[in-house]
């Protein structure tokens, strides 16, 4: 009975100890995924026990106490980003831009990319836009293997925040079921979580 016990408590403080690992890539790496970032903390830690990885809540936790202690700002961080990344949207309205990345999520740190989808037929018109207003950008550059390389990816500034317009043809915003509320959002959805602040460390409440 006390052996049991004691493996017991070896197992929850190992889940533990991956959990705030995991919660420090996230916080400090940037990384979007909890899975991903779970077998990361796993790996660094030498456990290949699948059955000792952390719940996603127990992961949010481990955040939630790891921002507090060293990155007490980060609330204010993250909506000034969000803050620029709606202006930006309703500067490009004509294109119907979604919000997506670590913006969203809520993992981005203060100096975290901007990252809007735009999904158009023709990606040229998205650069005259920018031309037309002055707006300087950067095309930048693409794996040729990737499926949408012919769509291109425009990297501008904006406030001192980098802003990436990942343009993809239409049918990939019809055909992409992978994608839901969770992982992009349009202005308006942007707004309403601003204003109600309903997302957790995981964007997993999001406005529908």
């Amino acid at each position: 009975m006390g052996k049991h016990i004691g493996v017991e408590r070896q197992s929850v403080a190992l889940r533990s100890e991956i959990a705030h690992r995991a919660a420090r890539l996230i916080a400090e790496d940037h990384i979007l995924d909890f899975a991903q970032a779970k077998k990361k903390a796993a790996r660094q830690l030498g456990v290949t026990e699948g059955r000792a990885l952390p719940s996603n809540q127990e992961i949010e936790a481990a955040l939630e106490s790891y921002r507090a202690i060293y990155q007490p700002d980060h609330a204010g961080h993250l909506d000034r980003l969000r803050g620029k990344a709606l202006i930006l949207m309703r500067l490009l309205t004509e294109f119907q831009p979604y919000l997506t990345g670590s913006v969203l999520s809520g993992v981005a740190g203060p100096h975290s990319d901007i990252n809007l989808l735009i999904y158009t037929d023709d990606p040229k018109a998205v650069e005259l836009f920018l031309l037309n207003r002055q707006i300087d950008y950067q095309i930048a550059e693409q794996d040729p293997l990737h499926r949408h390389a012919d769509y291109p990816t425009l990297v501008l500034w904006y406030d001192d925040s980098a802003v990436k317009l990942h343009v993809r043809p239409l049918d990939a915003e019809r055909n992409n079921p992978r994608r839901d509320d969770r992982e992009r959002i349009r202005a308006e959805q942007l707004q309403a979580l601003l204003e109600n602040g309903l997302a957790t460390a995981d964007g997993s409440l999001l406005p529908a």
